[in-house]
């Protein structure tokens, strides 16, 4: 007998329950083994240690099977319910870790890139495909696309090979620098010379280094404000707060709405090995709810072009 912490008295072992459910739903031995995939001596042997566990029958021997006792009858009257209450609760943990609901799709994302590129495009998509429910895990963790906890597909930074899944390149991540009007107004004619005399917004990724040494100038002490998330450095170069050196994908529309300004000639970029790839587990085909959003991404992909300045 096994005790489950102070004050919740004796326990049986699991097995063994399961296996006296089954002798009693099946009616004998043999047949809780075949369910069970035991011998038929383990699930009988499980029964009798329950029986001696007890000091008390559960069943009637019968020269064709076995029939339970009263006593029997009673405990697994409730035991049934127990074990259903745990059969049910362990199906909606994994009803609720697992996207596996008939038309709903999971994304996961970094929260700049859907706030930035991919929430701005879904109306169209949801207005064309009605059917497909898209729900966006922004989240700078990478989720698993296989087991508990999975998601449907991510888009996601990096260079290929991918690790136990299959990339699809969605868009390059060259970056550029921007800033809001005012300030390039204000200033004078910028270069990679002077571009440090104004404040450079930083975020994670810390490419003003990089970006100032493609240009010939390394060493140069970078001075402004840091931000752990790309969409609020974007947020600080819109309220002029300096310049920020970011991916062009992100500031395509405020560029083209005017709130963001290429801070110089849009040729001198960070261009970078990397790019974002849509991610799955394995091939989705293309008739398949993850099959049309891939293809409906990729179709979105191609149809952009770095602003010009």
């Amino acid at each position: 007998m096994r005790r489950w912490g102070a004050g919740r008295g004796l326990l049986p072992t699991l097995n063994h329950l399961i296996a006296l459910e089954a002798t009693a739903r099946l009616g004998s031995f043999r047949a809780a083994a075949e369910e069970m995939s035991l011998t038929q001596g383990a699930v009988a042997q499980q029964v009798r240690a329950l029986e001696k566990e007890f000091d008390c029958p559960l069943f009637d021997r019968l020269p064709r099977g076995l029939s339970a006792n009263r006593q029997g009858r009673e405990y697994i009257t409730r035991l049934r319910l127990a074990l259903g209450i745990i059969d049910e609760a362990t199906r909606e943990l994994l009803h609720r870790d697992t996207p596996d609901e008939a038309g709903r799709l999971i994304v996961s994302t970094t929260s700049t890139f859907a706030s930035r590129w991919l929430i701005p495009r879904l109306p169209e998509f949801s207005r064309a495909n009605p059917d497909i429910a898209v729900m966006i895990d922004a989240c700078d963790t990478a989720r698993p696309l296989s087991g508990k906890g999975c998601v449907d597909m991510a888009i996601r930074w990096g260079a290929p090979p991918f690790a136990e899944s299959h990339a699809r390149f969605l868009l390059p991540a060259s970056s550029i620098p921007v800033c809001a009007p005012a300030l390039l107004s204000n200033s004078k004619a910028l270069s990679p010379d002077n571009l440090d005399e104004l404040p450079l917004i930083s975020d994670s990724h810390k490419n003003w280094q990089r970006w100032f040494e493609s240009c010939g100038r390394p060493g140069v002490k970078i001075s402004g404000p840091v931000f752990s998330q790309t969409s609020h450095a974007i947020e600080a170069a819109e309220q002029g707060m300096g310049v920020a050196l970011v991916p062009w994908l992100f500031v395509e529309a405020a560029l083209h709405a005017g709130t963001l300004v290429h801070a110089l000639n849009n040729q001198l970029q960070l261009d970078t090995d990397a790019g974002f790839y849509i991610m799955t587990a394995q091939p989705s085909g293309p008739e398949s709810a993850c099959g049309r959003v891939i293809d409906w991404l990729l179709a979105q992909g191609r149809a952009i072009e770095p602003a010009g300045p």
